[in-house]
Parts: structure tokens; sequence; C-alpha cells
């Protein structure tokens, strides 16, 4: 089945899981360079009404289906490929909940930073008062260091009078989890997971994509919410949920008609290749979900706007057959009462083409933008490791 040589860099397998599908990828880690897309595919969940113990299984069914292909279209050629040597798992909105908090100390003097001392803040900062289940916490570290109140890459040894830490942490549904291992684990055994939040990954390639962008909003479209972030210099300083995703957008649209053919209708559309009746009864239909759409998520943003008016820049995370639609969407739609300048949202659509110095995807691999996110996340937080 597999070599037991060795690659020019690391081979892993990386999953990315929402509520609606599965993507999952086999790539080349690089100890410097761009992470390589080797072969990849998704797999979509009929879009039904499910309760959480039938989107579990649902899920988990998915996974199997999807990374059993994956893994033999990655051998299939005859020629001798190494195996896998790692898994990881990006779980997305509404499996895990992320949040991040601050905690700043003062010295009388300078002094030189030291890993102690971050610590003992980050642990000060993720200790506040939280609605995250404390008994499945998935992840907790330091996201950001600022000396003397100027963010800092490098901080250990530099001197400062004062320091401050923005710490992150996320908690898990327990059974997804279990689920996901439990499945790669039959496929690939003897491997241990690394298992993130959706979030923690499109943070890490934010920060690597837009680093002068300090205040944004970050919409990131799942499959039957959508999860807004408030990103605030580094950290996410507000944050909620309104209940309309891919999944249950393709259900307005799709009238009588079948979602898997409304899909490739909106692939078309997204491509600017479709000008069939059907395409045009699509259009209509995205027409008339508008003023349900805006009212869902102009009641969300007026919630995150009732502590602090919103940032006017916002990045766009959804799937490639809605993402052109979306933005307008976002764009058109006057949501300029939320915003701190009263102004209409800008919103950057995010693309697989984004992260090309990240990630190169080879023949034959699916332009996903949530598997380039999660590919783009392993290689920055593996080198910087």
């Amino acid at each position: 089945m597999f070599s037991l040589g060795t690659a020019k860099g690391k081979v892993a397998l990386i999953a990315d899981i929402d509520d609606i599908s599965v993507g999952v990828a086999i790539v080349e880690l690089s100890a410097s360079g761009p992470v390589a897309l080797l072969t990849s595919d998704r797999v979509m969940l009929p879009i039904e009404n499910r309760d959480a113990r039938q989107s579990v299984a649902g899920i988990a069914q998915a996974l199997e289906q999807c990374a059993d292909k994956v893994i033999k279209a990655y051998i299939g050629n005859g020629a001798k490929r190494p195996a896998p040597e790692a898994v990881h798992i990006i779980l997305r909105t509404p499996w895990t909940r992320f949040r991040t908090a601050q905690a700043e100390k003062t010295f009388p003097e300078s002094r030189a930073t030291t890993k102690d001392m971050i610590a003992d803040l980050a642990k000060k900062a993720v200790g506040t008062i939280t609605d995250l289940d404390t008994g499945n916490i998935l992840e907790a570290g330091v996201m950001q260091v600022f000396l003397n109140g100027y963010p800092t890459g490098n901080p250990l040894g530099k001197r400062a009078q004062s320091i401050a830490v923005t710490a992150f942490e996320s908690d898990v549904n327990p059974e997804i989890k279990r689920a996901a291992i439990n499945v790669l684990g039959k496929l690939l055994p003897g491997r241990t997971p690394t298992v993130r939040s959706g979030m923690r990954a499109l943070l890490a390639v934010l920060h690597e994509l837009i680093p002068d962008v300090h205040r944004y909003c970050l919409l990131d479209v799942g499959g039957t919410a959508t999860s807004c972030a408030i990103v605030r210099k580094e950290s996410v300083t507000q944050h909620d949920e309104a209940p309309e995703g891919f999944g249950t957008i393709i259900k307005k649209v799709s009238g009588a008609g079948l979602p898997e053919e409304t899909l490739t209708q909106l692939r078309m559309l997204a491509a600017d290749t479709c000008s069939t009746d059907a395409c045009r009864a699509i259009k209509d239909a995205l027409g008339r979900a508008e003023p349900e759409l805006a009212k869902t998520y102009g009641e969300m943003f007026a919630k995150l706007a009732q502590r602090r008016r919103l940032p006017n820049h916002a990045i766009l995370s959804a799937p490639g057959e809605l993402l052109p639609w979306l933005q307008n969407f976002f764009e058109r739609i006057d949501f300029a009462q939320f915003t701190a300048t009263t102004q209409p949202f800008e919103v950057e659509a995010l693309t697989p083409e984004h992260l090309q110095e990240k990630v190169v995807w080879k023949t034959g691999a699916r332009h996903d933008v949530g598997l380039v996110v999660a590919a783009g996340c392993v290689t920055i937080l593996e080198q910087s490791a």
C-alpha cells in the first residue's frame, strides 16, 4: 500500500469538517516553503434536517468515505509513496467555539521577558469567566505578546516595562471529536491526530495574510450557521453566530428542485458561465431570499454592535459556490448602521489564491478554500513550532 521510504517533506492527512460537509487532503509539508496539496476531495451530506446524533453519524460516514477515496487516489498510480505520518483535523462551527482574552503586567523598571512571565499571563487571561465548556477544552495557547504596548514576534529576552499577552482557547463537541479520531484511526492506525478549531485555523492564516489590518469582522459561513468574530489587535473581542449557512441558503433557493442540481448551477454562476433558464431561476430565488437573510444577519450585527460598533473591513470565508454572491450581499445590503464609520462593509473574499505563497496544489487537487485554509494553518503552525 505505502512505501517505507521518506518523502522530500513530511506527508500528512488533513481533514476540514463542518456540519454538512467533510474535506480531506493529502499534503506534503515543508520545513520552510509552502505546503503542497497532493490530492483532495470534499463530500457533502444531503441537505436535510438532522438532530445532533444524526449529524455526528452522518459526518463520520462522510469522513470515512472521503478519506478512503483520497487515500486510494494518493496511492492509485502504482508508485511507491510514503504513508502520511501525521493526521490534522480542523473542526469548524458548530463543533467548536473559540475565544481570546488578555492579561497585562507592569513592572517598576524594564526587565527581560521570560517564558514563565508569558505563561503566567496566559494562564491568568484564560482564567477569566468564560461560556466555554471547561470540561471539553480543545486547545489553548498564546496568540500574541505585546511589549510596552507593541506586538512582538520574538519577545524572549527583550526588555520591557509592561507585558501583555493575548491568549486563546476553544472547546469542542466531544462526540464529533471522538468520531473523527476513530474513523481516521481505522484508516491510518498508529497516528495521534492533532485537532484544532476552525477559528484558530482562520486566525493563523489571516495573521500571515493581512498583518497590517488590525481591525476586521471575520465572517465564516459554515453549513447551517455563520460565525462572526470581531478581531482587534489580534484579539477576538466579540463573537456571535447567525442561524444561516451554506446549507440553509441552498435549501431556500432550491425550491422544488434538488439541492445537488442547485449546487451545480451555483458553481456555474460563480464562474459566470451560466445563462440558462434554470440559472436565471436560481438568481431570482437568491433575490427573494435576501430580505430574510438581511434580517437574520442584521440581528447578529445589531447584537454585536450593542457593545461597540463594528469595523468596516470584513473578511468573508465561504464555499466557492456562494462566495461571489455573498460578498456582493454583505457589501450591498445596508448594514452601515452597525459600523464604526456608518459606512457599508468593505468585504474581502478569502480564496485559495490568497494563500498561494503558503499552499500549492497539484493537478487534480480541489481549489477548496476550507482545505487550503486548513493546510495553510498546519504549515504555518508547524513551521513556527
